[in-house]
């Protein structure tokens, strides 16, 4: 499970207009725009595709093969290499304000000036491709059920190099733009929103990781548990960074939810293999509670997707939840049958359960992003840091 993010579109742009001089990067500058107008051309053909036929490895090798260029005039615009005769301007959609559940596609593409706006776009679709192509290899693994440890794999480090993609954007980019009003800057420029983001995704990560290690049956059920609430706990945190935002432009409402549900199904599955837990160790008073609040959690994340009395437009949180309460059901109407009929236990208060819920667990580290090295100029690396320098699609899988 990961967020269906909606990749931004970006006006046309020529890099030449901009500076005094290319001076001896006149051929490189052509190029620099060159690759650019592929990306235009790969993100605006990737809205006209549907679900089943977008080419997300397009948009993720046009952006690898883009960075190194606009990485070596960032880099020579702050060493004073290549010098603007006016403000480099360029456009971008906004994706995760909340306009675009409004007006779709049709959402007006914000202008910024600087060459960092451009940096935290590109890096944002580098980001949100990625998350989308994890998504992709979990359904193909759905599909398909073979080599599901490779699989499970690729997924977890599609969504890892994804959230140290946000996190680079908020700690390295981000605060090197200033905008022109604070009230106006897109949502996406906002420091707290792409930690959030980085928040977010390595918890899917952690939750496509935890789902490999109980398939393969090598985690104990006290175990799943507290990485399970590891996850509600970074879903949490994320959803109070974005909610606590007051001016200017409003975060998704979609993602506000998507959030708020995704950190009440992650409670849910705690409490369901805390049950598990209660059960094996002959608890089954507390296995009963907390399947009880298990169901009770699943049933709010479905209901709060309803869109109309009679009907169910479940989201992506909503349709794992009705799949988890059918086998919750079961294991409640079992450990239900047992403990009326042999055990005896009485059932625990919910505040009483809400006391034996442990603390959180990670799975996973986070990865650390290493820009490409830059393509032209006198700095190779982002920052200045020689011994950083890597390719952008190296360590791709592990």
């Amino acid at each position: 499970m990961s967020y269906n993010y909606s990749l931004p579109t970006t006006g046309a742009l020529s890099f030449a207009d901009f500076f005094e001089s290319t001076g001896a990067y006149s051929s490189e500058i052509s190029d620099a725009t060159a690759q650019r107008g592929r990306l235009r051309t790969v993100l605006k053909g990737h809205k006209k595709e549907s679900q089943e036929s977008r080419d997300l490895a397009a948009i993720v090798n046009a952006i690898e093969d883009y960075l190194p260029y606009l990485l070596s005039i960032t880099n020579c615009l702050e060493t004073k290499e290549l010098v603007t005769q006016k403000n480099i301007e360029t456009s971008w959609r906004s994706t995760l304000s909340d306009h675009i559940i409004h007006t779709g596609s049709n959402a007006p593409r914000i202008v910024g000036t600087d060459i960092h706006y451009e940096l935290i776009f590109v890096l944002l679709t580098y980001a949100y491709a990625t998350s989308l192509q994890g998504s992709e290899y979990l359904l193909a693994l759905q599909n398909n059920g073979p080599d599901m440890s490779m699989v499970y794999n690729k997924t977890a480090d599609a969504l890892n190099t994804s959230a140290s993609l946000f996190l680079f954007v908020a700690d390295q980019v981000i605060p090197k733009w200033t905008p022109a009003s604070e009230n106006n800057r897109p949502v996406e420029t906002i420091r707290e929103m792409s930690v959030a983001l980085s928040k977010m995704t390595l918890a899917d990560a952690q939750s496509v990781a935890i789902s490999k290690a109980l398939i393969h049956g090598k985690l104990s059920k006290s175990l799943a548990a507290k990485l399970y609430i590891g996850v509600a706990g970074q879903y949490e945190m994320a959803y109070g960074l974005i909610s606590a935002r007051k001016s200017g432009q409003e975060v998704s409402s979609d993602l506000r939810k998507y959030l708020s549900d995704g950190t009440m199904f992650y409670k849910a599955m705690a409490k369901k293999y805390l049950a598990l837990d209660a059960n094996d160790n002959q608890k089954m008073g507390i296995a009963v509670g907390f399947l009880r609040d298990c169901k009770a959690d699943l049933r709010s994340v479905q209901h709060s997707s309803l869109s109309k009395p009679h009907i169910r437009k479940s989201t992506t949180v909503a349709a794992r939840a009705l799949k988890e309460e059918e086998n919750v059901n079961e294991l409640l109407q079992r450990f239900t049958m047992i403990n009326d009929t042999a055990a005896y236990e009485s059932v625990p208060s919910r505040q009483d359960l809400q006391r034996m819920i442990p603390s959180g667990r990670s799975a996973l580290e986070l990865k650390h992003y290493t820009p490409p090295p830059a393509m032209f100029g006198q700095v190779k690396n982002y920052g200045g840091d020689q011994e950083q320098a890597g390719y952008a699609r190296s360590g791709r899988y592990w």
